[in-house]
């Protein structure tokens, strides 16, 4: 004799609204980023400028909506930028932005007072601007930052993919 057997099953109904805000905020949870502050970016720095090598080598790639994306590779010798490119491409460095790790800390204190002024970057009115970033524990060096613009496309994503001391 065959036996059947009558499984009931449940469902549960999820509104596809909700399902896309949690598959949203699942995905942010796994690559947030600490936001960053005055402290917090002070603090880096204060770090950086105790540990600071005369001589190191940065791999830079940045991304963004409004920027066209490119890997900085800086070699830096006694302080001083010694080789920037640009996606292969020499460059001059300009003073505040040449994509060292004080040229980094430079850039964001700089975002710091922008993100105050939302609309500056596109944001509309009521909507704010997310600043978050990681810095190495000991050193004190930037590893990843990102700024994200309520309602408008306007984002900036830094990771520094390459680090050494020379």
């Amino acid at each position: 004799m065959l036996r059947t057997h009558n499984l009931s099953r449940n469902v549960v109904r999820v509104k596809p609204a909700f399902l896309f805000a949690a598959i949203l905020f699942a995905g942010a949870a796994c690559s947030r980023l600490p936001t960053l502050t005055p402290q917090i970016l002070a603090e880096a720095e204060e770090k950086w400028n105790t540990h600071r090598p005369d001589s190191y080598r940065l791999i830079i790639e940045m991304s963004g909506d409004r920027v066209e994306n490119g890997r900085f590779e800086v070699e830096v010798r006694a302080a001083q930028v010694v080789s920037l490119r640009r996606n292969g491409l020499v460059l001059r460095p300009n003073a505040g932005q040449d994509y060292t790790m004080d040229g980094l800390f430079h850039m964001l204190a700089q975002e710091l007072g922008l993100a105050e002024k939302p609309a500056m970057l596109g944001a509309p009115p009521g909507y704010s601007v997310y600043l978050s970033a990681k810095f190495d524990d000991a050193t004190g060096r930037l590893m990843r930052y990102r700024r994200i613009v309520g309602g408008a496309s306007n984002s900036v994503e830094v990771n520094v993919v390459k680090y050494a001391e020379q």
